[in-house]
């Protein structure tokens, strides 16, 4: 009976231990992480830190997009692509017939063409002074054309041959 007595004490107590374990909050809490020591480095951190803030950028970033191709670089390929659609003198001259090719030939030996000598004490319509004297040469000329002869006798005429000799 003693053997019963204490098995049934055992197990009894047993049973109030696993009872009171059931009532009693757990103690097997979660540490707080901000007590916990750091695994990583120092210079681990600043490696995650700097890899993501390169990331950010590649994602918000949306210009140079062709690869590291500058845009004045582009620029001149379009330019010389449309270059090289032109087409060249040679391509030209191997197309025309023959014929013409023998006109352009007797043009370009017949001499040069001689230079226009400019007036360089003409006044200059864009400055004040040039422009009064412009208008005083041309009220000068009009008044020539309108005492003429010819302006009594045909005065579109005379009007039409003033304005050529003045365009000249």
């Amino acid at each position: 009976m003693v053997r019963k007595d204490s098995s049934k004490r055992t197990s009894i107590a047993s049973k109030i231990k696993e009872f009171r374990e059931e009532q009693e909050p757990k103690n097997d809490y979660e540490e707080n992480p901000l007590l916990k020591l750091s695994q990583t480095t120092k210079k681990e951190k600043q490696k995650n830190k700097t890899s993501d803030f390169n990331e950010r950028i590649l994602a918000k970033t949306t210009f140079n997009l062709s690869g590291g191709i500058s845009k004045s670089a582009t620029r001149r390929r379009k330019r010389k692509a449309k270059e090289n659609l032109k087409p060249k003198m040679d391509d030209l001259l191997s197309s025309l017939p023959t014929e013409t090719l023998n006109l352009v030939d007797v043009k370009q030996s017949s001499g040069f063409i001689a230079a226009k000598n400019k007036d360089a004490n003409k006044p200059n319509p864009q400055k004040q002074g040039g422009h009064a004297k412009l208008l005083q040469m041309e009220n000068r000329q009009f008044n020539k054309v309108l005492t003429d002869k010819q302006f009594k006798a045909s005065p579109f005429d005379a009007l039409k041959q003033a304005i050529q000799n003045n365009q000249r």
